[in-house]
């Protein structure tokens, strides 16, 4: 046997056996990540911070170069005298953008390539995080099969699997950021390799910020620890004074003030190379340090300013519901996104205290504040585990100006740590209960659902047109990019559409481009714009999202708008008038303060088909808000009027609701509009209306028939000959049901739930002479149902009863 060649392989086959699930899990990761959706293979999100923050973010990369001195800015163009002027956007460490260059140096101005580079970077670093968090915890927790599952389970949620490809540092990067300082605290604690810590932390810190939030509870758990350990054995000590000195020598000593001590200095080099850069490209105002982008926008999510944000969202940052959303966010980051994609979407508008009364919740709570008590007692080779439990709280309670806020889920991908911890210590407990084979079983039960989390998460954008969009905006801005190599260029206005203006940084001459917020008469060479006007100094008639003008300044283009929508009749009047065509939607003002009229809008997209929408949007309808005093800037203002264009998606639009409203306090208006009917929206009701009108005899025939569906779940109402007049005024639904208990509590003393609509998108519609209308039913047993017709203040028209067969 010992001369068997072969002989000293086995025992290393062993060894290496134990590994294979941690080098198996980075690879099974990226293979079903890479499938997150047919689509999302080169395109990115719309929604929120998703899509907003990965243009943004490339844009930034795209500009970082020696030739601006290594400046994080958004935008770089030539003022009138032929200098380069900057608006820097550094509040983040360079480390990650610098590694996102490079991914987009080899593809030029290719813009699906270079998204498609920046999105495999991003997978690449979601799944490094995932296997330092299964390295640290196969450490921790003990077992290689509990670690990969409890990393399976943590990385489905439903948090990080929405934001595993957007290119964020506040996100994926510092996720990756992260895992290396979890793992390097994981290894500290066991092997005492403190140099290897350090290097990790300073890598994690070259990414993002957030990993302060891991090494404040680490450090200030593991220094207090010591202190009390020394300040005991002082206390027991004969000679106390020496001692004490000694104790104190001890601490000043120790390691986690070292480690305190270097995050804070390299922290600072890094912060101070962004503000020196910002203040060198700061020509023409000189200003003061704390009003640098940098130290502006630290001031800002830590509340010292921003008065606007207190106005319109004080019912988001009272302290109740602001800690009720972070257990809110921390439940739902603990479930699997195949089961909280119900649920893990926050809605907008809705309030906090609401929010955070969904299912299980209070549940996910209690097992946090349980596991918080256990971080506090923490000593030795727990800290890294209470660290992790610990991460998010530690990040959002001092950031409370910046998590709070509606749109920035993003923040919630860090409660993953918790979630990867509470995974770990349960598979603990299992696999000593029930042995190691617990572990396996664990891991096998957690592939399939991270597969199926990761299928649901690609289905989220199916539907919602947003690709097609973003063909469209690729093919039009190659057309301007051949018309305006070299020249200087104006993007007005900024962020009138969603993204429009960042595809030209990403693929033309962006160093040759100017900005312009608000309506100014500056004349540039070309100017590009989501406005479309006929006008002679249009160049790009065929175009459909972006438009080129030559020699035309905002002004003029504002102008030219104004009186395009003033020909025309409004879809809704209200405080804003309200406009529909060209796939937007157009408010205008006049006059208008933005002082005074600038609470924050909301807008409802409600589409002909359900179908339609994409797996997020459960509620029937396309949810927007946004907010003149915020940074998107959507409201331009000049001469006495404000002008805001938004994006309509693609597909067929029933109705349009919209207002503007003061969170936690009052709706200031409201109008409903209903964009012109095409032919796919008028062939898709009327094949509703075959299927409804042949599933059978009415249930009830008055004024409308009456169909009651099969599974009793909806009820339909038909008109034919119908018209405007025959719909008018409102209907009345009162549903009664056969166990009083399903009624919700304030309806039951009333006897039935009602569900009263007016006839109109997204309830009902008129078309060709036809009437049509359906609304869902409670899912409850229901005994009877009594619906009719009536003009407020005036006559009942029809009403009729039916009796629901069980």
């Amino acid at each position: 046997p010992a001369m068997f060649p072969f002989a000293s392989i086995r025992p290393r086959l062993a060894e290496w056996r134990g590994w294979l699930p941690l080098a198996a899990l980075p690879l099974f990761m990226f293979a079903a990540l890479l499938a997150l959706g047919g689509d999302r293979g080169y395109l990115y999100r719309a929604e929120g911070e998703h899509g907003r923050g990965t243009v943004k973010n490339l844009r930034i990369a795209q500009n970082l170069s020696p030739e601006h001195n290594f400046l994080l800015t958004v935008d770089v163009w030539r003022d009138e005298d032929g200098g380069l002027s900057y608006n820097p956007y550094g509040r983040f460490p360079i480390g990650g953008f610098a590694l996102l260059k490079l991914a987009l140096l080899p593809f030029g101005n290719d813009l699906a390539a270079k998204l498609l580079a920046a999105r495999v970077l991003m997978l690449l670093m979601f799944c490094g995080a995932a296997a330092l968090g299964c390295l640290a915890m196969s450490r921790l927790a003990g077992g290689g099969w509990s670690a990969v599952a409890a990393t399976l389970f943590a990385f489905s949620g439903f948090y990080t699997l929405y934001y595993a490809d957007a290119v964020s540092n506040e996100s994926v990067m510092d996720l990756f950021g992260g895992g290396l300082a979890l793992h390097g605290m994981a290894v500290f604690v066991q092997e005492g390799r403190f140099r290897q810590l350090l290097v990790k932390t300073c890598a994690a810190l070259l990414l993002g910020w957030h990993v302060y939030a891991l090494l404040l509870p680490f450090i200030a758990l593991g220094f207090g620890g010591e202190a009390i350990a020394l300040l005991r054995a002082a206390a027991a000590s004969s000679e106390k004074a020496k001692a004490a000195r000694s104790a104190i020598g001890a601490l000043a000593r120790s390691r986690y003030a070292a480690l305190a001590a270097a995050s804070i200095l390299f922290g600072s080099a890094l912060l101070t190379l962004n503000l020196v850069n910002e203040y060198m490209a700061d020509d023409d105002e000189r200003k003061t340090l704390w009003e640098q982008p940098s130290a502006a926008s630290a001031l800002l999510r830590l509340g010292a300013t921003g008065d606007h944000y207190k106005r319109y969202y004080q019912s988001y940052l009272e302290w109740g519901n602001f800690i009720k959303r972070q257990f809110y966010r921390a439940g739902v980051a603990s479930v699997p996104y195949a089961a909280a994609r119900g649920v893990g979407y926050e809605f907008r508008g809705r309030e906090a205290s609401d929010v955070a009364l969904a299912p299980a919740v209070w549940g996910a709570a209690a097992a946090c504040a349980a596991l918080a008590a256990l971080a506090l007692a923490a000593r030795g080779r727990r800290l890294p585990m209470a660290s992790a439990i610990l991460f998010g709280f530690c990040w959002s309670f001092p950031m409370r100006h910046n998590t709070f806020y509606y749109n920035h889920t993003n923040e919630a991908v860090h409660f993953v740590w918790l979630a990867l911890a509470l995974f770990a210590l349960a598979l603990v407990g299992a696999r000593r209960l029930l042995g190691g084979r617990a572990a396996i079983a664990a891991a096998a039960l957690a592939a399939p659902i991270f597969a199926m989390s990761v299928f649901y998460a690609g289905q989220a954008t199916e539907g919602d047109g947003e690709a097609e969009r973003q063909r469209t905006e690729m093919a039009d801005f190659d057309a301007i990019r051949e018309m305006t190599r070299g020249e200087t260029v104006g993007v007005f206005p900024v962020n009138t559409d969603r993204h429009l203006q960042t595809e030209y940084y990403l693929t033309g001459s962006y160093r040759k481009a100017v900005r312009a917020r608000t309506c100014e008469p500056d004349v540039a060479d070309f100017l590009i714009s989501a406005y479309r006007v006929e006008s002679p100094n249009l160049l790009t008639p065929d175009n459909r999202l972006a438009f080129l003008y030559e020699g035309m300044s905002p002004l003029e283009l504002c102008r030219a708008k104004r009186r395009q929508l003033e020909s025309s009749e409004p879809a809704a009047r209200s405080v804003f008038d309200v406009y529909l065509r060209d796939g937007y939607v157009d408010y205008l003002k006049a006059p208008c303060d933005l002082r005074e009229d600038g609470a924050p809008f909301y807008v409802y997209m409600h589409p002909v088909d359900r179908g339609d929408l994409p797996a997020r949007f459960k509620g029937g309808d396309i949810h927007a808000i946004f907010s003149p005093v915020d940074y998107d800037h959507r409201v331009v203002a000049f001469d006495d009027a404000c002008l805001m264009t938004l994006a309509i998606p693609t597909y067929p639009i029933a109705a349009v609701q919209t207002g503007q409203w003061i969170p936690g306090v009052e709706r200031l208006w409201e109008v409903f509009a209903n964009p012109p009917l095409g032919a796919e929206a008028r062939a898709f009701y009327e094949d509703a209306w075959q299927a409804i009108a042949s599933s059978g005899a009415p249930a009830a025939r008055t004024a409308f028939d009456l169909h009651l569906d099969r599974d009793g779940d909806a009820l339909s109402y038909l008109k034919e000959p119908c018209g405007e007049d025959d719909a008018r005024g409102r209907f009345f639904l009162s549903v009664h049901p056969v166990d009083i208990e399903d009624l919700p509590e304030d309806r039951r003393e009333l006897g039935h739930e009602s569900l009263n609509f007016t006839f109109a998108p997204p309830f009902g519609v008129v078309f060709d002479g036809k009437c049509m209308a359906t609304r869902r039913l409670p899912d409850y047993p229901i005994a009877r149902i009594e619906t009719g017709q009536w003009i407020p203040g005036g006559d009942e028209l029809w009403k009729a009863e039916i009796a629901v067969d069980d």
